[in-house]
């Protein structure tokens, strides 16, 4: 097939302008800079490290919401982990209150029927201290009871037995009251008396945690242990 005359005199054109116009080489500095924009640009080292961060962070909520939520690691020691769980107890009866509002001490032939411990003699409240409840309890696969108390300051005080024989109290943790010594335990924001009376350990809890609060939280110790005397009912 013949060429058309346009396209023969465009070639010639071509070949005119490739052999007369002047050529001229590329500097160093332009050649650069069509490299550098041919080439993506490297992330900055900063971008990296935010983005880390930022996962970092993202784990840390993560784990922080849900931390909450996992099953806490029981105490090796045996006093502490029952003292765990009575203070369980007491903020459970703090917020919802007193499963049953039995009165003291009407409720003791209930409560030794429900519970296993009787009560020979029992606090029954005065000036400082009013009972507002007792209640049978199941703590760490063990039956008791629980009184309950409130102070002038409306500070709830929980005197709870349990059957634990041969429990060992810890005696770092014990203090001089009088001709007693429990031991002082603290849980959660909570102080607790903690002493034995034969193969029964007794526990008194409240918030009173302060160096200001544990002189009256030692009376309140000696108010209900002296009038109190739980025996196992059968």
């Amino acid at each position: 097939m013949n060429e058309r005359p346009s396209d023969a005199s465009d070639e010639a054109l071509g070949q005119r302008l490739a052999a007369e116009l002047p050529r001229h080489a590329a500097s160093a500095h332009l050649r650069e800079a069509i490299v550098a924009a041919a080439t993506p640009p490297p992330r900055h080292r900063s971008v990296w490290l935010a983005a880390a961060f930022a996962a970092a962070a993202t784990t840390l909520v993560l784990v922080l919401a849900f931390l909450p939520l996992l099953p806490r690691i029981p105490p090796a020691d045996p006093a502490q982990r029952l003292v765990r769980s009575v203070v369980a107890e007491h903020e459970r009866a703090l917020i919802w209150g007193a499963r049953h509002a039995e009165t003291i001490p009407a409720a003791l032939p209930w409560l030794a029927r429900e519970s296993g411990i009787g009560l020979t003699q029992v606090f029954v409240g005065d000036d400082r201290l009013v009972p507002v409840g007792a209640e049978p309890v199941y703590l760490e696969g063990r039956r008791g009871l629980v009184l309950y108390y409130r102070d002038g300051d409306g500070h709830l005080v929980t005197y709870t037995v349990l059957p634990a024989p041969g429990l060992p109290i810890p005696d770092r943790q014990r203090v001089q009251i009088d001709r007693w010594r429990p031991a002082l335990l603290h849980e959660d924001g909570f102080s607790a008396w903690v002493w034995r009376q034969g193969d029964l350990a007794c526990f008194i809890v409240s918030d009173m945690v302060s160096e200001a609060d544990l002189e009256r939280f030692k009376d309140y110790f000696v108010r209900v242990r002296t009038a109190t005397e739980p025996v196992r009912a059968y």
